[in-house]
């Protein structure tokens, strides 16, 4: 089983101060479980968190009890932006790429794997798309990222994604199953946001 915690932190202009990136640097990058459901389903389990900085607090964004936890029957059926993962029986590969649909900015330009694979959607694409790591049972990652994007006025906004996975070995994880350890892979894609 593939567990997921999937954290996004939201700022605007006003807190792009160094006083509220020092705050920034002290968010939490992972959580526990509250409202666990008791009865699940699925291969892949995705609890999701969303926040915003106002000043120098971090407000939780209500995110409906339907959207809090969302189950998988395999990770062929995740969708989560600039992540992939494959899955064979004794692993979960983790892919960074560009979701060039779904992302902010910057562009993230790189070593792109796929890039002479014909059968990729990310075939002839200038874009990152690598291999984070590889999560043996018992495993723990976590990939950290960062956007810039506009709303619908034309103002900027800023983006943090931390994306913590856990090769599950249990049945119903504890609450506190991402506090408990520090994670075995750490990757970050972190831009300067101008």
């Amino acid at each position: 089983m593939l567990f997921i915690q999937d954290i996004c932190l939201t700022w605007g202009k006003k807190e792009r101060s160094s006083d509220y990136a020092k705050k920034r640097a002290e968010f939490p990058m992972a959580y526990s479980l509250d409202k666990f459901p008791d009865t699940f389903h699925g291969d892949v389990i995705v609890h999701h968190l969303n926040f915003c900085q106002r000043g120098a607090m971090f407000q939780t964004l209500c995110v409906s009890d339907a959207y809090r936890f969302q189950f998988y029957p395999s990770v062929q059926k995740l969708n989560l932006t600039n992540l992939s993962i494959q899955s064979d029986t004794e692993s979960y590969e983790v892919t960074f790429f560009y979701d060039e649909r779904r992302s902010g900015r910057p562009t993230r330009q790189g070593h792109n794997k796929d890039y002479n694979n014909v059968d990729s959607l990310l075939y002839r694409h200038d874009i990152l798309n690598e291999t984070v790591f590889s999560l043996r049972r018992g495993q723990y990652g976590r990939v950290i990222w960062n956007e810039r994007r506009v709303c619908d006025t034309g103002e900027w906004y800023y983006q943090l994604h931390v994306t913590n996975l856990l090769h599950y070995l249990g049945k119903k994880p504890e609450r506190e199953i991402f506090l408990t350890g520090r994670p075995d892979f750490e990757y970050k894609q972190m831009a300067a946001l101008h």
